[in-house]
Order: C-alpha cells, then structure tokens, then sequence
C-alpha cells in the first residue's frame, strides 16, 4: 500500500499510530532509501530522482499537518525530513 494512503486510512487512531503504521511499511520495502538515509556520504541524486523518494514525498504532503503532534524519532520520519531537505537543496540549485 501506498505510504500516504497507509496514513490516511489510519489517521483516526492517530497521527502517531498511522506514522508507526507507515514506519513499518517503510522498514519493510524500503531498504535501499534506508542505507542511504543511515549513511553520511549519501549521494542527494538518490533522493531526487527515484519513486520511492516520490512516495515518501506524498507521505510528507498528508503527514506535513501531523507532524506537531508526532514526538517520535522514527526513520521513515528521518527519511522524510532528509528527502525534503535534498529536494529543497536542489531546487536552490
């Protein structure tokens, strides 16, 4: 299931249930994005140009307004917030 969509069907239990949802998802498939993520040479073209990074974008666009109520330190958060800031760096470029 698609990560934003994942969040979204289980955003009534709450904003910190749905993200443990999606983080396990993440875990699960993402595996390369996570070596990456981890990693402190990690190439930005990584994030830039692949679905995955696409798909963690659109978690971002439906997570973006729970994120105040988040106190997690998860690594699809992790993931989010470093795709953001490679996309962010590149289009300043």
């Amino acid at each position: 299931m698609y990560l934003s969509t994942l969040f979204l069907s289980e955003i009534d239990n709450g904003a910190e249930h749905a993200i443990r949802k999606c983080n396990e998802e993440f875990m699960n498939r993402f595996d390369i994005i996570r070596d990456h993520i981890s990693s402190a040479d990690s190439s930005e073209k990584v994030f830039q140009f692949n679905s995955e990074c696409d798909e963690i974008m659109a978690l971002w666009d439906v997570f973006k307004d729970f994120k105040d109520e988040v106190f997690m330190d998860l690594p699809v958060i992790k993931a989010m917030n470093t795709v953001c800031a490679a996309r962010s760096r590149r289009g300043s470029d």
